[in-house]
């Protein structure tokens, strides 16, 4: 007498398990994943504008500093035969103009104030470095 196995679902491809996902699930994965890729395109490409707008800032400051630098290696006895720079374009670097002035507030001090010009989204924007010099 042999034992033989009879005939099943699994033997006629009907499936008994659940193996699979259903269409149902797909298209929520779909729209998941979707959503999550427009935000990180929106995060993309809103960071790239923010890093332009941070290296015209990082410019401006630099052209800035370099104006002061140039004006802290003097003498104070020399700052009296410092021009004020009126607003003017800087050389290599289009876009940005730049403005010296200097200011007595009391005796034998002076401030100086740098200010770097430029246009972000055709607003004109501006930042400033301002230091003392003393007679003391």
């Amino acid at each position: 007498m042999s034992l033989t196995a009879r005939p099943g679902p699994a033997d006629k491809g009907v499936r008994t398990g659940k193996k699979g996902f259903t269409l149902l699930e797909v298209l929520i994965t779909v729209l998941i994943m979707g959503s999550g890729l427009v935000f990180l395109l929106q995060a993309l490409s809103s960071g790239l504008f923010t890093s332009g707008i941070n290296e015209n800032e990082i410019i401006a400051v630099n052209l800035a500093q370099e104006k002061m630098e140039l004006i802290r290696n003097l003498d104070y006895a020399n700052y009296a035969g410092i021009v004020a720079e009126s607003k003017a374009a800087v050389p290599g670097f289009t876009g940005f103009t730049r403005e010296v002035t200097f200011t007595t507030p009391v005796t034998n001090l002076k401030e100086v104030t740098v200010t770097v010009y430029w246009f972000n989204k055709a607003v004109e924007t501006s930042m400033s470095l301002v230091t003392y010099a003393s007679n003391l």
